[in-house]
């Protein structure tokens, strides 16, 4: 009898493992077929297009009294309209100069720039450390796959990016095909990489040559265009703070090579759109930017 009583509950037992083994398997194969199904939705839902986010390599700016300022692109400048255009249902794919990983400007990781919203702030932050950058000259071997071009801000493409070959190549076949250009704050000056002599112009806006950046402003792509940009005033409370100057003023290199600068107040968002180009002025400025984009996108695509 005892021998039989443990029998029994040795079976009891083994049903139980059973049992309890099924529904492991049961719960896995369940977890199968939802994450099959998730995949095959998203596989089902195809990118809108490519966006080329070019951003800088550089790290530092030489001022005006040769001492190094800390440069970097403007979280909120970059992550806004990219997170725009990826709900919208957009790729975006970031390029830079070297390939690697741009550096952010440390003064925009700040919840004031994302409306006080801390949550906001740190969505942008990890969304941005989530892009994989590949060369910009990888890119420019694959132009035809992107549906527009965006530069975001913060003083860093004052340096490399105005005078890059590779986007000087890009850009020209943006311009050419109609395709959308955008550019925020400080990041309508890359534009000036279109520039045949950009390097010399770069230089001579540097030594404050107006005669010498008149004559390498020639066939720029974009003069008599309409287009806006950090404003002087708006960059002078950083010089004061800093006791110097920057090594030019955007608006100024801009003026200079032909463009027409519109201009709207101090810190308050203003877009202007002349064609292909879409130009932002401030940091205010990143999700009207993003809309207007995206609105080309569409219009382009009709």
């Amino acid at each position: 009898m005892v021998n039989a009583g443990i029998t029994e509950k040795t079976l009891l037992l083994n049903k139980k493992k059973e049992m309890s083994n099924m529904k492991k398997i049961v719960f896995t194969i369940m977890m199968a077929i939802v994450m099959f199904t998730s995949v095959s939705v998203f596989a089902a839902t195809p990118s809108k297009g490519k966006i080329l986010l070019v951003a800088s390599s550089e790290n530092t700016m030489e001022l005006q009294n040769h001492t190094q300022m800390p440069v970097g692109f403007y979280l909120n400048e970059l992550a806004v309209p990219a997170q725009y255009l990826a709900k919208q249902g957009y790729t975006v794919v970031m390029a830079t100069p070297s390939g690697e990983k741009p550096t952010m400007d440390a003064g925009s990781n700040n919840a004031i720039f994302f409306n006080k919203n801390e949550k906001a702030r740190e969505e942008a932050l990890s969304f941005v450390g989530n892009l994989q950058p590949i060369s910009l000259q990888k890119a420019v071997n694959e132009l035809d796959e992107f549906s527009a071009l965006f530069v975001p801000g913060g003083h860093a493409p004052m340096t490399d990016l105005m005078q890059d070959k590779n986007l000087f190549l890009a850009l020209q076949y943006f311009h050419k095909t109609g395709k959308p250009t955008a550019m925020i704050c400080h990041g309508p000056v890359a534009a000036l990489a279109a520039l045949p002599q950009a390097t010399a112009f770069r230089q001579a806006m540097v030594a404050g040559d107006i005669h010498a950046a008149l004559t390498a402003s020639q066939n720029w792509q974009y003069a008599g265009y309409k287009m806006t940009v950090l404003s002087n005033p708006e960059e002078l409370p950083g010089e004061i703070k800093k006791n110097t100057q920057m090594p030019f003023h955007v608006a100024d290199a801009l003026q200079v090579a032909g463009a027409i600068v519109e201009e709207k107040g101090i810190y308050t968002s203003h877009v202007v759109r002349d064609r292909e180009l879409i130009t932002g002025q401030n940091p205010a400025s990143d999700l009207a930017l993003a809309k207007e984009l995206v609105q080309a996108l569409q219009e382009k695509k009709r």
